[in-house]
């Protein structure tokens, strides 16, 4: 059991890091740090909706929300594993892969469909009020 934790534990770390985080913002009511700061969704919006979406099995739902969450459980275990066997190449090649993945559907989400999830509200954004109440 010790070997296990010693040889997850930056993982273990990160996790619970997340964790508390993502608690924090909900505790204060915010959904998502990059949208209450700029006023634009991240390329990450809907993810966490979906991912519950799926644990209720509302798959359709989850689709609507992000349409890579199904993605989101074998990519933490790949890149659990390729931590583990410090494949640091293969690592970079996976997490490139996802983030190209992640940027094109946000531009496809934002440009070509209609919904509420991915949105450009620079205006809504704490820094553009902040920066519009220093003129």
């Amino acid at each position: 059991m010790k070997r296990f934790f010693g040889k997850y534990k930056m993982v273990i770390i990160i996790a619970v890091v997340v964790i508390a985080f993502y608690a924090l913002m909900s505790i204060l009511g915010i959904t998502c740090p990059v949208k209450y700061l700029t006023g634009a969704s991240c390329p990450g919006c809907g993810m966490t909706r979906a991912c519950l979406s799926a644990l209720r099995f509302d798959f359709a739902s989850a689709f609507y929300y992000h349409p890579l969450w199904i993605l989101m459980l074998p990519l933490a275990a790949l890149l659990i594993f390729l931590w583990a066997k410090r494949k640091k190449k293969a690592l970079c090649v996976v997490l490139g892969l996802f983030f190209v993945a992640l940027i094109g559907v946000y531009l496809y989400r934002l440009f070509y469909t209609e919904t509420d999830i991915v949105v450009w509200e620079i205006e809504k954004g704490i820094l553009y009020q902040l920066i519009s109440k220093q003129k």
